[in-house]
């Protein structure tokens, strides 16, 4: 089942990633170029937004590694779904496997048998591993890759492309795509 349509404060329609994929999709857009930049500005801020999302028990503190190891996984993680949901180069495989090595994820079973990937621990581990499992998830459905970011440059929103072939490359075609329509054409122009 397809989520509805949301539409952000700037006019973009945005179609939030299905199924658990939506958790990462709105970790990705944390930090985005349309608004405040940086929604994780600082440890507290964190912990406040994985509370919201029942990652992390409200009140719960986030030391300053913890809050910067998050932050670096999100940005590692923005530039595989810049390079179509892979990690960007051995450099990158090697930066997000460290990042995600201490997120326990082990294999339960629900009541009607079908596996699935949960956190084990606590605290900031068990919610990076959720989000972990969240991406496990979306690549088993075949939507990890459909996450993308705009190629605006002043946008840069992670957007959950729905297009039949996978090939949208602006967060809306009404607003990012006709503003970068206008800038090639200005700029053969000139």
């Amino acid at each position: 089942m397809t989520e509805p349509a949301k539409v952000i404060k700037t006019g973009h329609t945005h179609r939030t990633a299905p199924g658990e994929l939506a958790l990462v999709h709105a970790f990705l857009n944390t930090w985005h170029a349309d608004g405040p930049r940086e929604r994780l500005d600082s440890p507290e801020r964190m912990r406040d937004w994985l509370a919201k999302r029942s990652l992390l028990p409200p009140g719960t503190r986030v030391s300053r590694k913890e809050y910067e190891a998050v932050r670096r996984l999100r940005d590692a993680l923005r530039a595989a779904t810049a390079a179509g949901g892979s990690a960007t180069g051995q450099r990158g495989h090697e930066e997000l496997n460290a990042l995600v090595r201490n997120a326990p994820l082990f294999v339960s079973f629900d009541p009607s048998g079908t596996p699935r990937l949960v956190p084990g621990g606590c605290g900031l581990p068990a919610a990076v591993a959720r989000i972990m499992a969240a991406i496990v998830a979306g690549e088993a459905e075949g939507n990890w890759s459909r996450l993308k970011v705009c190629r605006n440059p002043e946008c840069q929103r992670v957007f959950f492309d729905t297009s039949k072939n996978h090939s949208a490359i602006w967060c809306s075609s009404q607003f990012c795509g006709n503003r970068m329509a206008a800038r090639a054409y200005r700029a053969r122009s000139a």
